[in-house]
């Protein structure tokens, strides 16, 4: 990936964390799906496939979104959201969103009994 798509992919992710809190995990894990299989969708994350192939990624209403140009990109879009997220600590991006999910109901649970 072309090392501004990759600043603008960074961007958009960190902005997903900062406007989706305590859901974001949510938001990275269903982008990541949409992005293997872009049909398009409309659940945490809207997807929709554009004339030429690209396709445009929407975490909510108020989301400009993350456009990615053709199939290389979205490709390479789901190899980084691995790298980022999974390192060496997960083998898959599914056993990241369990582990964070799981994190998520134990701090609900110590906040609200």
């Amino acid at each position: 990936m072309e090392p501004w798509t990759l600043a603008q992919v960074d961007h958009w992710l960190n902005w997903v964390h900062d406007r989706h809190d305590e859901f974001d995990y949510r938001y990275i894990y269903f982008a990541y799906l949409a992005a293997r299989a872009p049909d398009p969708s409309d659940d945490e994350i809207t997807l929709t496939v554009e004339a030429d192939g690209g396709v445009v990624l929407q975490a909510g209403n108020d989301d400009r979104g993350l456009r990615l140009a053709n199939d290389d990109e979205r490709t390479q879009f789901v190899d980084h959201l691995q790298r980022r997220y999974c390192r060496d600590r997960y083998p898959s991006m599914r056993e990241w969103e369990e582990a964070q999910h799981a994190d998520f109901l134990e701090e609900a649970q110590w906040r609200f009994g």
